[in-house]
C-alpha cells in the first residue's frame, strides 16, 4: 500500500481506491477548529487487507494579507 500522508484528502482517497482499497475517513481537529482550510491526511491505518482509515485535518496553506 502506498503512503498518502500529507496529501490532500481527495487525492489520497483516489490513489488508494485505484489500488482497490475501501477508504474510511475520520476528521481530527483541535479545540479551535479552522474552518475553510484544506483537508490533508495526517494518519493512515490499515484496518484489514482491503480497508484503510485515513485521518485528516484542515490546514490553512495560503498566506492571507
Amino acid at each position: 500500500m502506498r503512503s498518502v500522508l500529507g496529501l490532500p484528502l481527495d487525492v489520497g482517497c483516489g490513489i488508494l481506491e485505484d489500488e482497490g482499497y475501501a477508504v474510511k475517513t475520520v476528521e481530527v481537529s483541535a479545540k479551535k477548529r479552522i474552518d475553510g482550510g484544506e483537508a490533508r491526511i495526517i494518519r493512515q491505518l490499515s484496518l484489514d487487507e482491503k480497508t484503510v482509515e485515513l485521518a485528516y485535518s484542515l490546514f490553512k496553506t495560503g498566506l492571507e494579507g
